[in-house]
Parts: structure tokens; sequence; C-alpha cells
């Protein structure tokens, strides 16, 4: 018998974790130095040593100490962001109803969101192409619904052919000044409700169908509901204006000119799309963005109704108006929008150890719990990755020079950060693009004693995938605006 070729594994690189200086970041290193030269200051003014060594001692603790399963440093940015947030804008947000409007506005949204707006694009002839325009950032998002063949029931060679299309449609857009800052892939997953077999239960009621056969079927849908669920995978893809070039963006109305660049940025998507395999619809118009970010807020709330719609989908009632939150109220560890409780967190540590394709199925596929994850792809051109490596390379193999001349020893983990980066090097010169990338994963429930119970279900799930999950406390607002498929990318978080 012939043998199955061998398997490919797939390695995630770890995180930048050597800091600034002997594996300190940049906190630990002010906290320290702070300490230091306030010691030095208390000794100068003649104070006694006990008295003077406290700065010191109080650095070291905060820079080396645990507070709650996170380091103590950790908490000074938080704990700074956290008030300035309830001193600023505050912990709750209400929307100030257009119950009397004359003509249609835009939804009302809460700061996380302020300045988004959905527009119409001309696209094919028509203005059928939604984007979300950030004037804050001068931005424009489209968004595409995505799907493929079952991953899981394929053969190897054919997830293998899957994943490397899905690279290849990325790589494309990792070019010097390219205008696509970014791009995210989100999948909502959620009971599914089984409707559309309801429906057609309810359809062959009339007479077609034998009166025990329908109480049957009805039977075993009721037994399916409770684990029977559904996905909504949707890429987007983000350019922005101080990407385009000169010419471009003198020559006419800048906007127009980043609507063409979206436009063409669609276009070649769908074209690497089609190469890989995969399928995707035309994008989402403004009233499907609307939509999107009405389920997004309630994903709950708003079941899907896969064979006729929603009545207030087929009313045309999710408008501009009305698809944004009416209120928002931020807690330390969730936010809760209208009737939804929401909680963000990191994927801080991806598997360490070599995956295959169909690593992450088991996580994906969990029914019973509504989550979301979202991976924002950030292409990094070639020539800021290699002047990124050697950077990287050079602090390494210092850190390493000055840990042998002290007497350290060099860990496990700077030895695997530097194997990384001589991979990536080689991998750059073989013509790979290179993908700077975050994870986030949003839990959601009905009521704060449920979203407690599905995140504890999550972070099982995670760690049995070998991922790491960190709540983002302290931004839970900031976090769920993140992981929307608005084209908002966490730029602090992207590594």
């Amino acid at each position: 018998m012939a043998r199955d070729p061998e398997r490919r594994l797939y390695r995630f690189e770890p995180l930048d974790a050597s800091g600034v200086f002997l594996g300190l970041g940049v906190v630990q290193s002010a906290l320290l130095g702070g300490g230091l030269v306030g010691a030095v200051a208390a000794v100068t003014a003649g104070l006694p040593m006990p008295i003077a060594a406290l700065p010191v001692v109080v650095g070291a603790a905060l820079s080396f100490g645990r507070v709650a399963a996170r380091p103590a440093w950790e908490w000074l940015p938080l704990s700074v962001a956290w008030l300035w947030m309830r001193l600023g804008r505050g912990p709750r947000w209400y929307a100030r109803l257009p119950l009397l409007a004359a003509e249609p506005c835009d939804a009302p949204l809460p700061p996380c969101l302020a300045g988004l707006s959905i527009v119409d694009v001309p696209w094919r002839g028509r203005p059928s192409l939604g984007a979300v325009r950030d004037p804050q950032g001068q931005t424009l998002t489209a968004a595409v619904a995505v799907s493929g063949p079952p991953f899981v029931l394929v053969s190897n060679s054919h997830q293998e052919s899957l994943l490397t299309g899905w690279g290849d449609a990325l790589n494309q857009f990792a070019v010097d000044r390219g205008v696509v800052t970014h791009l995210t892939w989100s999948d909502l997953a959620r009971s599914s409700g089984m409707t559309e077999h309801l429906a057609w239960v309810e359809r062959d009621d009339r007479g077609e169908m034998l009166p025990e056969a329908s109480a049957s079927y009805r039977e075993l849908l009721d037994n399916a509901v409770s684990c029977a669920t559904g996905h909504e995978i949707l890429v987007t893809i983000t350019v922005a204006r101080d990407r385009l070039s000169r010419r471009r963006a003198h020559l006419g109305d800048p906007d127009a000119a980043l609507a063409r660049a979206l436009v063409t940025a669609i276009e070649a998507f769908l074209r690497g799309l089609t190469s890989a395999g995969l399928q995707a619809l035309d994008p989402l118009s403004a009233h499907g963005l609307q939509r999107v970010l009405r389920t997004r807020i309630e994903p709950r709330v708003a079941a899907p109704r896969l064979v006729e719609g929603r009545l207030v989908e087929r009313v045309g009632l999710v408008t501009a108006t009305s698809c944004g939150p009416v209120a928002l109220s931020t807690s330390w560890s969730h936010v809760r929008v209208d009737g939804a409780f929401h909680r963000t967190y990191w994927v801080a540590s991806w598997p360490r150890l070599a995956v295959p394709p169909s690593w992450l199925e088991p996580f994906l596929s969990a029914s019973g719990v509504t989550r979301t994850m979202t991976v924002v792809f950030r292409p990094v051109p070639a020539h800021q990755s290699r002047r990124q490596i050697e950077r990287d390379l050079v602090k390494l193999e210092s850190d390493a020079a000055t840990k042998e001349d002290r007497g350290r020893r060099i860990d496990g983990r700077h030895r695997r950060a530097t194997r990384s980066l001589l991979e990536r090097e080689e991998e750059l010169v073989a013509g790979y693009a290179e993908m700077a990338y975050v994870g986030l994963v949003t839990v959601s429930a009905t009521s704060e004693d449920e979203l407690a119970e599905d995140a504890e279900i999550v972070e099982q799930l995670a760690r049995e995938s070998g991922m790491e999950l960190r709540a983002l406390d302290g931004r839970q607002d900031v976090a769920w605006a993140a992981a929307l498929p608005l084209g908002l990318a966490p730029k602090t978080l992207l590594a």
C-alpha cells in the first residue's frame, strides 16, 4: 500500500518577551530606574538609609511582584486608563433617540465607536458596496462573507492547499506603501435554532406530510436545537488615506480616490479567494453592514432566519438610525450593550508546539456558547520585516552577551526567540511575506451569571487547543469595538 504523505505542521511565532534591557520591559526599567534615582536623591538629602532604600524596594516589588495572577507593573497602565475612562467619558452611555426627527440620520454611537458611519461606495456600476468610514483614522472598511468546503472533512493535502491559498490571498497586500492597512477574519458562532428545518416542517404541515412523520421530525429538531450552531464568517479589508500615493491623493476628491482604492483591493481579494478555492459573496451593502452591527450587539436576541429572514429585516426596520446601540455600560470585566453582556479576551499565547492544519476546529465547533473570534492581520512590507528582524536579532544577541558577562544563564525562551527570528529571516529570503496578527475572542450572553459560566467554558476550550486567553480588563468597551467587523484594529496589541 502507498504511504500517506507526511502531514505538514505549522508553528506559531512566540511573542517578543525580551524587553528593552536584560529582559525587562519599558515600565519595569522605568520603575527600577526611578527607584534608584529616588534612593540616590534621598541619600544626598541626608535621610536615613532604611528610608532612602524604600524607593528601590517599592520599584523592585512593582517590577517583579505579582498581584491577582498578573505582574504588578501591568496594573499601573490599566489603573490609569480605567480612572481616565471613569472621569472622562464615564462608565455609562445612553443614545438620544431621534423620535421626532424630520429626516433620517445616522445611529448615535458610544464613545468606543464615535465618528463611524456607514456609506455607499459605487461598485460595478451601482452603489451596492457598503463601507465603514472612520474619520479619525481616515479609513474605509468593506466586509465580505466567505465560506468554503468542510475543512475537517477534506483530505490533509486539501487542507494544506486551502491554507496556502488563504496565505497567498493575504500576501498580495504586503507591498511597500500598500493602501491596505489591515484585514480581519471574524467568525460569529451562535445557536442556529434550526430555523430552516422548522420552516420546512411548517410549509409541509399543510397536508403534504403525514402528521406522525411531522411530529417525529419536530421531536428530533427539538433535541438538536440545543447543540446546533451556526457560523457567520466575515472578512474585512481596510484602506487608509495616508497610504494613497501622492498622485492619487491630489487627483480630484480624496474621498473618491480612497473609495476607488477600496474597490480595487476588494476586487483583488475576491480573485485571490477564488484562486484559493474559497467561496465569497458580493461585498455587504450598507444595509448588510447595518444588520451585522445590530447582530453583533445582541447576537442572542437577533437570531438568524435562514429561509425568509426576520420580519424586522424584511420590512427594512434595520436602518442607519436603528442599527446602533441604545445604551452601553462598562465595568472592569465586561461591557453591557443594550440587553447583551460581552467579555473580550486577547489571545496572549498561541500553541507552543507545531500543530496540524485543523488544530482550531475543536474550539470553533463548540456548541452551546455564543462567541466571536476575530483575527486581525496587518501586512508588513519586506523592507520593514528585514529591519525589524535585524533589530530584534541584535537586541537578543546583546542581551545574551550581557547575561553571559554577568554570569546569568540564557533560558530556553531566549533561545527559541532567536531560532524563530532566524526562521522568519529564511522565509523572508524565500519570498514569503510577513503578517502581524492578533487574536480577540468575545463571549456574549444575556445575563452576567450566564456570561461568567460561558466565559469559563471558552477559557477551558482555549486551553485544550493550546491557546492562552487573557481578559482585557479595564478596557472592555474598546476591546469589544475592536472585535467588531468594522475595521477598528487594536494597534496597541498588534505584534
